[in-house]
């Protein structure tokens, strides 16, 4: 995993204790991966800050939603400004490996030549790393994410957690697959409170925690599908030829 830097984490948990006190419901952070089939998908996150965040500190939430737009067009995604506090962004991805390569350098943006000062406000330091087996028709994918959000709780010298921003802070992450996604395994499934609805599997991450991940998922194979069809439509043709049709 990569440290958090000591400038931005005083920062953010300064920030931290004021809004305990004086503000709520600070910031809502949704990612979805959605996986339509084995050569598409789309990472999709959806960030608003609230109103008394924003007020509170206007120059760190114009640079964080910055930041967040310029890795977007990096990566050729798409960004829409819903409004001054609130981003939409969508990063298509071809295959499992551009998915993987492309999640951890959006969320992971240190050393990308990006300037200290346009880092994210609540960096999601993660890890994705995904395995694949071909099943002909479907494609089976066991993927597994570690998102590292230790950095965002004070601790006490007996390595209880004092303060959690998670009053503040609605983490969440989703999967959505057009057929069939588990839950392998979780370190902590207090912790990482799974929940369905619908197609999409929704994590929503606790912060001063380190959250483990696992997930199974099927996805249709289109070249299996369509090489599964053409042979049904010879063995059709054939059928019809010599089975049922006189044979002049």
């Amino acid at each position: 995993m990569i440290a958090f830097k000591r400038k931005p984490v005083l920062r953010f948990l300064l920030t931290c204790l004021v809004c305990v006190f004086f503000l709520g419901g600070c910031v809502d952070y949704d990612v979805e991966i959605a996986f339509d089939h084995q050569h598409h998908g789309e990472i999709h996150q959806h960030l608003r800050l609230g109103d008394d965040f924003t007020n509170f500190n206007q120059q760190e939430a114009r640079k964080w939603l910055r930041s967040v737009e310029k890795r977007a067009k990096t990566l050729h995604g798409s960004v829409k400004r819903i409004s001054k506090q609130e981003l939409d962004v969508k990063i298509p991805f071809h295959n499992g490996a551009d998915m993987v390569d492309k999640f951890n350098r959006f969320f992971n943006p240190e050393g990308q030549n990006i300037q200290s000062d346009e880092l994210d406000l609540v960096q999601l330091k993660s890890s994705l790393a995904l395995a694949q087996r071909n099943w002909l028709l479907f494609e089976y994918n066991r993927a597994t994410l570690d998102v590292d959000l230790r950095a965002l709780g004070v601790l006490s010298q007996q390595g209880s957690l004092i303060l959690s921003p998670g009053s503040l802070l609605d983490l969440d992450v989703s999967l959505k697959t057009p057929l069939w996604s588990n839950v392998v395994s979780s370190n902590d499934m207090d912790k990482a409170i799974t929940r369905k609805e619908g197609d999409r599997l929704i994590w929503t991450l606790e912060p001063g925690q380190l959250n483990h991940l696992e997930m199974a998922f099927l996805v249709p194979s289109w070249v299996g599908l369509g090489a599964v069809a053409i042979v049904a439509f010879l063995f059709g043709g054939y059928f019809l030829k010599y089975k049922r049709l006189p044979v002049s």
